[in-house]
């Protein structure tokens, strides 16, 4: 039996995410892998092996799978191909289509990081509204396609309040289609204070638009806000970004993202659902994280905001982009390198002896 009761045992961390996959080593302060999580996907017909590489690359493995072909990686979804459509395995922040998933993972080791996942323990990612389901599965997926020696699945909530340097926070997390509110106290999360709520632009994208989640433009939109959206300081009205009549039916305004429930409405929910005596040592740390949070100026206007309702709010935002972009990740680099953690380690051998029961068992 492998033993992880050492300092060092060069364990991987992934971070899977609506927008892009981040995978690395723990213990580094960035990931080596980050490819996008769409992928191009023609559909199987009856008996129909699956097709799988990088638009370029064209590395190409066989499985089942409801997909004839399925292509991924930087330029997999970006070349046209006949019959092909685009997917998203992510809904609301959690994993909705798992078929996706190994290929991600596989394309992300062994393509670009060059590594095997065999010989790695593997620190997975996970949101706080993850479902036992959805966990049980990753471990399985872990264990059974990969031959992992030993796994581990951890809350973003508090990573990103270890990437912080905090153990209690009140972590603020906006990513590409959920924004959430998760209150963390010595390294657990008080799940009765969890908020959270899809982004405006995801919603009316999928509800509204159907059609766009069969084409290259939500890419496109995705690209073209970070370079021109701001974040107004004061909410007065829609802001017109641009004439064009595809663009200003698809592009809202950022500034409330989660209409009808507003940022600080999230957070004021938060926090009153929490005890009074933990208020104070949440409002005193406040963490804003995620891509989303990287807006220009939103930082200011979560700032009036808070200062009206909650005037001794302390907001710690990093500086540095790649810290917010990415805190989910850098907070398992930070867990999984600490020696006193491996021993939470699930090895290959518990799985075998005790089977998905162990996941909810260790992974608190």
């Amino acid at each position: 039996m492998v033993n992880y009761g050492g300092d060092e045992v060069c364990a991987l961390v992934i971070d899977i995410g609506f927008s892009s996959l981040r995978a690395g080593y723990a213990g580094d302060d960035t990931p080596k892998a980050i490819i996008p999580t769409h992928y191009g996907y023609t559909p199987a017909t009856p008996d129909a092996d699956v097709a799988m590489g990088d638009g370029t690359d064209g590395g190409e493995a066989s499985n089942k799978s409801k997909y004839a072909n399925i292509y991924i990686g930087q330029n997999g979804p970006s070349i046209w191909r006949p019959g092909m459509e685009i997917g998203n395995p992510i809904t609301d922040g959690l994993i909705s289509d798992f078929n996706p998933i190994p290929p991600l993972i596989r394309h992300a080791l062994q393509d670009v990081m060059r590594v095997e996942a065999n010989e790695h323990p593997i620190l997975v990612t996970e949101p706080t509204w993850n479902t036992p389901a959805n966990r049980e599965r990753m471990a399985e997926i872990m264990f059974e396609e990969f031959q992992v020696p030993a796994f581990y699945i951890a809350n973003t909530g508090v990573l990103n309040a270890f990437a912080a340097g905090k153990g209690s926070a009140l972590v603020i997390d906006i990513g590409q289609t959920v924004a959430s509110v998760t209150p963390v106290v010595d390294g657990f999360v008080l799940r009765k204070g969890l908020h959270q709520a899809t982004l405006l632009y995801s919603a009316r994208s999928s509800k509204h638009s159907p059609g766009l989640s069969h084409s290259p433009l939500p890419r496109f939109i995705h690209g073209l806000s970070k370079g021109l959206l701001t974040n107004a300081t004061n909410y007065r009205g829609p802001i017109e970004l641009w004439p064009h009549q595809l663009i200003a039916s698809k592009i809202t305004n950022p500034s409330n993202p989660n209409q009808p429930k507003t940022l600080p409405s999230l957070i004021t929910e938060s926090l009153r659902a929490c005890d009074p005596e933990l208020r104070q040592v949440l409002m005193g740390n406040v963490v804003l994280t995620g891509g989303g949070s990287l807006f220009t100026g939103l930082l200011d206007r979560l700032n009036a905001e808070m200062a009206r309702t909650f005037p001794h709010a302390k907001i710690h935002a990093p500086g540095n982009p790649i810290e917010r972009r990415y805190g989910g990740w850098l907070g398992g680099s930070i867990l999984a390198s600490l020696g006193t953690f491996h021993q939470l380690w699930i090895s290959k051998e518990e799985w075998q002896e005790h089977g998905k029961a162990i996941v909810g068992q260790r992974c608190k």
